[in-house]
């Protein structure tokens, strides 16, 4: 069996389009589609760490333990009303990672743990995080608060707020 593999990455923008953290569940969909979106499996652990254009530079945004991989396609049949943030727009990959275990902070993005530190990103990318980093970030999120939605999203777009 082929060990998970985690990644961590600077959001550019939060908006609440990608990840999209509305009713109930998480997506990611056209924001990693060469990278993230095209390697995650189930189990694997997105984190998302704020960038310069966020408001939230090196800010924990969210994190999601990835429980589906599904094409656009097979998430518009499947959750047809929470796909709908994806009609209005181009944006979008051939991918979209799906999550009811994530932690969602935005406009209350909290303060990287200190152990994950080292694996902030400086410019863009993504990097690989160790099991044994997620299994700590775990425990931090899991002491502070429940899964779901946190906060809202730290820079609301018109279209996104139109969409949903």
């Amino acid at each position: 069996m082929a060990t998970l593999k985690h990644y961590m990455y600077r959001i550019d923008h939060d908006t609440g389009f990608a990840p999209n953290p509305d009713r109930g569940s998480c997506t990611l969909c056209g924001c990693k589609t060469t990278t993230i979106e095209a390697w995650a499996q189930p189990g694997s652990w997105v984190i998302g760490v704020g960038g310069n254009g966020s408001g939230k530079p090196n800010k924990l945004i969210y994190a999601m333990e990835v429980e589906q991989v599904l094409s656009r396609a097979e998430f518009k049949a499947k959750y047809p009303v929470k796909s709908k943030y994806l009609d209005n727009t181009k944006k979008g990959a051939a991918n979209v990672l799906f999550s009811r275990k994530f932690y969602y902070f935005g406009d209350k993005a909290n303060n990287v743990p200190r152990n994950l530190s080292q694996f902030l990103i400086r410019g863009r990318g993504c990097k690989r995080v160790p099991e044994e980093a997620v299994v700590k970030l775990r425990q931090y999120l899991s002491s502070k608060c429940g899964y779901g939605k946190q906060g809202k999203p730290n820079n609301p777009s018109k279209e996104k707020r139109r969409a949903c």
